[in-house]
């Protein structure tokens, strides 16, 4: 007989910033950090929720979902501002676009980040089968992006906190 374990999973999110200036003269009503006639406008950030999946069991015949949502607003500035086009890219992380991979020591548990909830297109960096999330020029102040993670069913892995690291591109 063997006797089922349960172990908890999650991934981190870190988000790294990239911005780009707009030519002297641009509209007052940006967000990003600009000066135009010797005002400092705002900027674009953005915040992270971690990826957390909970208890993970392996016997479960279905895949263990679970989300995390990116918000990118504008911040600072005179006025608010909207937000400019953007594309946010993840990183492969410990593993692989075609396979990602949480971590407990020298165990490994595979699981997969999403662009919407029906799983079918991989969040990437746009390179090979996976795709960047766009958004932006909605002439909105903030925008909410979910996105979507999947742990296969049936691991047998060692019981542990399974964890993993991504870096969040944001360009605009």
């Amino acid at each position: 007989m063997r006797t089922m374990r349960q172990f908890s999973a999650g991934c981190a999110l870190a988000a790294g910033l990239f911005a780009t200036a707009l030519p002297h003269g641009a509209a007052a009503q940006t967000c990003n950090d600009t000066l135009i006639d010797g005002i400092l406008y705002g900027y674009v950030a953005v915040s992270v929720t971690s990826l957390a999946f909970g208890t993970y069991g392996p016997a479960a015949t279905n895949a263990q979902q679970s989300n995390f949502v990116v918000t990118v607003f504008c911040t600072g500035g005179i006025g608010g501002g909207t937000l400019p086009p953007f594309s946010i890219a993840l990183s492969t992380g410990s593993g692989s676009f075609s396979q990602r991979v949480m971590k407990s020591g020298s165990y490994a548990l595979d699981y997969q980040i999403y662009t919407s909830a029906v799983l079918s297109t991989v969040w990437g960096d746009g390179t090979g089968s996976t795709s960047t999330v766009a958004g932006g020029n909605n002439g909105l102040a903030s925008q909410t992006i979910t996105g979507y993670g999947a742990i296969p069913a049936r691991q047998y892995v060692t019981p542990g906190s399974y964890l993993d690291t991504l870096m969040l591109t944001l360009s605009y």
